[in-house]
């Protein structure tokens, strides 16, 4: 169901939580309110930064300025064949804890943008914001930029799982809002009858405010939901130029309880876990929850390409020896590692198991004596979901 909310009743309390909410006593907090002078690009949880290094020369494409965020996107600039890709993903607080939105909770994230004229509206994909959970490929929700009827909007849209199917629910004129400071709000519920809004202000004067509700915004049980800031777009389109965009006075509220924070099991001593202080992570490649995995932990999308994998490092030998390294992993179907020590030749891995157990597999590696580095990567397809290695 969409809501058209009066602009006259937003102006005199917008944002005001539900009569549930108030009935429970429930309020907003602030969780996040970082300082591009304070905390950089640390304010977020990880850079996609030109992850392919497609344009050294362009580097860093996502940096601070002045009292902002800057996001450049150059016409060389690639993620793949296909796509340009120049963004931040999550949320850190002062002390470099992720901000994890998970299942039932309500957050409301709030920022200013400027979008300059030189970044258009496109025929094909063109995201702005986007909310993503780590392990689903597909996005919960996203501010787009595409053409409509012949006319440049701005777009808020929500994702269906089951048919990975995009729905756009509110729009404003792209052009109207363009070199200028303007406000956006995202409010969400986690859930799976959740709610989206979304609040578009140019200055005191509201441009957008319309919600969507009972919609499923949780996809995951292990993971959480993360918002990402930047420029995200298919170079299917004409007339791409090179642009940058602008955020600044970045803000994030709950509503009311949150989850109590996830507690790790303990990493296995005689183990070199995947996610380990150390362990190179390289394009999407990154450590995710896993009830099933030992510290609680495992790296996922490595492979499919030249610049997604990871590096596990500093593993320690008293002599140059030919040693087993046992595998573990979460793997579905039959997969395979590609693993290179040291920088030799790489050997393949092949595995076959089902993604609610442990799946190990013992190969022979030649270490030296001290530290070896042993890389794990595909070029033609994902591999296995990494948990550990052990070495004997």
């Amino acid at each position: 169901m969409i809501r058209q909310i009066a602009a006259a009743l937003v102006l005199v309390a917008a944002f005001t939580p539900s009569a549930a909410a108030q009935a429970a006593g429930d309020r907003w907090d602030l969780r996040w309110n970082p300082s591009p002078s304070r905390d950089g690009v640390d304010a977020f949880e990880a850079l996609e930064d030109d992850r392919r290094g497609s344009h050294a020369d362009g580097m860093p494409h996502v940096y601070t300025d002045r009292n902002a965020w800057r996001f450049d996107m150059h016409n060389v600039d690639r993620d793949g064949s296909d796509r340009q890709r120049n963004e931040v993903r999550g949320m850190r607080d002062g002390r470099g804890r992720a901000l994890e939105m998970r299942k039932d909770e309500t957050w409301r994230i709030s920022w200013q943008m400027y979008i300059p004229d030189t970044l258009d509206a496109t025929s094909s994909f063109s995201h702005i914001w986007q909310l993503k959970t780590s392990d689903i490929g597909t996005p919960v929700a996203q501010l787009s930029l595409p053409i409509k009827s012949g006319v440049q909007k701005i777009e808020a849209r929500y994702w269906t799982l089951a048919d990975n199917a995009t729905h756009g629910f509110a729009s404003y004129d792209l052009e109207a809002i363009q070199n200028k400071w303007v406000t956006t709000t995202i409010e969400i519920k986690s859930s799976d009858k959740g709610y989206m809004r979304w609040v578009l202000k140019d200055g005191h004067r509201t441009l957008v405010d319309q919600r969507i509700d009972d919609i499923d915004f949780y996809w995951t049980e292990e993971q959480y939901n993360r918002p990402k800031w930047g420029i995200y777009r298919s170079i299917r389109s004409t007339g791409l130029q090179d642009t940058h965009m602008l955020v600044r006075d970045l803000k994030a509220w709950t509503l009311g309880p949150v989850n109590p924070p996830v507690r790790l099991p303990a990493p296995d001593p005689a183990a070199y876990e995947a996610e380990r202080k150390g362990t190179l992570f390289e394009g999407a490649a990154e450590p995710v929850y896993c009830r099933i995995c030992s510290g609680g932990l495992k790296t996922i999308l490595i492979g499919g390409n030249t610049y997604d994998y990871t590096t596990v490092k500093g593993i320690l030998s008293e002599t140059t020896a030919t040693k087993e390294m046992t595998v573990h992993a979460v793997v579905n179907g039959t997969q395979s590692f590609r693993i290179s020590v040291n920088g030799a030749d790489s050997v393949e891995v092949p595995m076959t198991g089902t993604p609610d157990t442990i799946t190990t597999t013992t190969v022979q590696v030649p270490l030296i004596a001290g530290v070896n580095n042993i890389r794990f990567f595909n070029l033609t397809a994902r591999t296995p979901e990494l948990d550990k290695i052990v070495i004997r």
